[in-house]
């Protein structure tokens, strides 16, 4: 049987132009479930581009922190459930992907 376990992580610094949260648990035996939430602020400014390559490592580096803390506490999968506005999906991890974030840390 796993262990219940929890992990919240925020990160929202004032600076940065979007809000980015993620929580992570066991949702069943062996699969850790990382739901994300993120958004743009409303008073967000500067070019497009640079602010969504800004929003994509942050995410990235986050989903990477919580998938690593999951595979050390003993899981066998690691899912996302990401919710961006209106929007929400959900996918598979894989372990290969951690390996190649790993330097956003």
């Amino acid at each position: 049987m796993a262990a219940s376990v929890q992990m919240r992580m925020m990160i929202q610094r004032s600076r940065r132009p979007f809000a980015l949260t993620t929580e992570a648990a066991f949702a069943v035996e062996g699969v850790w479930l990382i739901k994300a939430n993120f958004s743009f602020r409303k008073t967000v400014e500067g070019p497009l581009r640079a602010l969504v390559n800004q929003a994509r490592l942050a995410v990235m580096a986050a989903l990477t922190r919580q998938a690593l803390l999951g595979w050390g506490l003993g899981a066998n999968t690691v899912r996302v459930r990401l919710k961006s506005g209106a929007h929400l999906t959900e996918f598979p991890l894989p372990g290969k992907t951690l390996s190649s974030n790993l330097l956003l840390l």
